[in-house]
């Protein structure tokens, strides 16, 4: 499949535009339906003990026990979803706030992920669409969801050899990746390692099964992804700069500097398709299958369907649709606290046909540390996929459905899981 990719920060200009850009647009495409995947909002480390044990210093405590969504975290997921919703009535959603609340919860479908953190980002999402309402918010009974969990439940299990070779072909060589993440691996030395810690460094760059049949990472990039994103979580949090990384971060460029490990333990796994493939076709059908049903009395048919999962779900179906992009403050293909992979899908008036936008948005490093509101002069930054058989529209870079409902089915493959979803 050949694409490009089209990533830019929107101006309030291009998000909204004036009132008769605006009508033009909507009398043109009717938006008829969302589907997003939203990342949760701020957390802490998910485990400050083996932090401690990486890098032989004591990292500073949080609000919130560890992986919580913390209180920023949710006021800025409220916040997003207003002004997300916003955007999609204006495209003409079929969600307006004049409507009685349980009109509205049957136009909207939420499913999270078992963890807190995932279960608090989707509720914060439903106060942000209504406050008055309290939308449901469905989450499995079960203490793991195939739809987000699917590889920690064994699904690439099968599939390790082909996940295993493809990451060897990927480093190239020990000597290969170790030379390309040398400087990496000294910044996080240097600013956040006891003189006699983070050995993981110093490790070879492999890839193991782990007793439960998941792919995992060893040496640099696993801890060094974890140490990264704590970085990123306290700048995000608005941590005083002495204790963001042990006053070692500056401003929004030195985080930057300090995701590289986090940034290769994607390219070296999540980036592989296979990896990809078992990690997410379960909940990737289930998108495809919100935006091709014509089954009425099905929760996915609803104008509004969003799933609260974490970032490797949103990460695994970045390569299925070999989406790239780069937002502000960020390094390339980075997945930031409520991130969202978006589907939209409309109806040209004129034909009656039906197309789909793609795009990922995320708020600015400083947008978080700020605790900025969102609005057409603080828009939130997007990247829209462009496939070669898309088209530009006035409401942005639009996508048959068919065509890309027939090749993102090609993408989906089989798993073994049994347990059921949405249940």
């Amino acid at each position: 499949m050949h694409y490009k990719i089209l990533a830019t920060l929107t101006t309030a200009f291009m998000l909204i535009g004036t009132c008769q850009t605006h009508a033009n647009s909507t009398e043109q495409y009717q938006l008829e339906q969302v589907v997003t995947l939203v990342r949760h909002g701020i957390r802490p480390q998910t485990n400050t003990e083996a932090l401690n044990e990486a890098t032989g210093k004591t990292w500073p405590t949080w609000s919130v026990p560890d992986g919580h969504l913390t209180a920023r975290g949710y006021k800025g997921i409220v916040n997003q979803a207003q002004y997300q919703i916003d955007l999609w009535q204006q495209q003409g959603l079929a969600i307006t706030p004049a409507q009685p609340c349980e009109k509205q919860q049957s136009q909207i479908f939420i499913w999270a992920a078992p963890d807190e953190r995932t279960q608090k980002t989707a509720q914060a999402f439903s106060e942000g669409i209504n406050p008055q309402c309290h939308f449901s918010v469905n989450v499995s009974k079960y203490e793991q969801d195939p739809l987000f969990d699917a590889l920690k439940m064994g699904s690439a299990e099968s599939n390790f050899k082909q996940i295993k070779q493809q990451f060897k072909q990927k480093i190239v060589s020990q000597e290969y990746a170790q030379a390309r993440y040398n400087n990496a691996g000294q910044s996080l030395k240097n600013a956040v390692c006891a003189p006699n810690g983070c050995q993981f460094l110093s490790e070879p760059w492999k890839l193991k099964l782990s007793q439960k049949g998941q792919p995992k990472l060893s040496g640099p990039a696993n801890e060094g992804a974890n140490i990264g994103e704590t970085i990123r979580l306290q700048y995000s949090e608005n941590f005083p700069l002495d204790q963001v990384a042990f006053g070692h971060v500056h401003n929004a460029d030195d985080v930057k500097t300090m995701m590289q490990l986090h940034q290769a333990k994607y390219i070296y796994l999540n980036d592989l398709m296979p990896y990809a493939q078992m990690g997410g076709s379960i909940l990737y059908q289930q998108i495809l299958n919100a935006l091709s049903t014509t089954e009425t009395a099905s929760p996915l048919h609803r104008p509004l369907v969003i799933f609260v999962g974490h970032d490797t779900n949103i990460s695994e179906i970045k390569t299925l649709l070999g989406f790239h992009w780069q937002l502000p403050q960020y390094l390339a293909d980075d997945i930031p606290p409520g991130g969202s992979l978006t589907f939209s899908k409309y109806k040209e008036i004129k034909t009656q046909k039906q197309f789909v936008k793609i795009d990922f948005s995320a708020r600015t490093l400083d947008q978080w540390r700020q605790l900025t509101s969102l609005s057409n002069k603080q828009p939130l930054p997007q990247a829209t996929l462009q496939y070669n058989y898309c088209k530009s529209t006035p409401v942005g870079v639009l996508c048959p459905l068919d065509q890309f409902l027939n090749d993102a089915q090609k993408k989906i493959v089989p798993t073994t899981i049994k347990q059921p979803l949405f249940q």
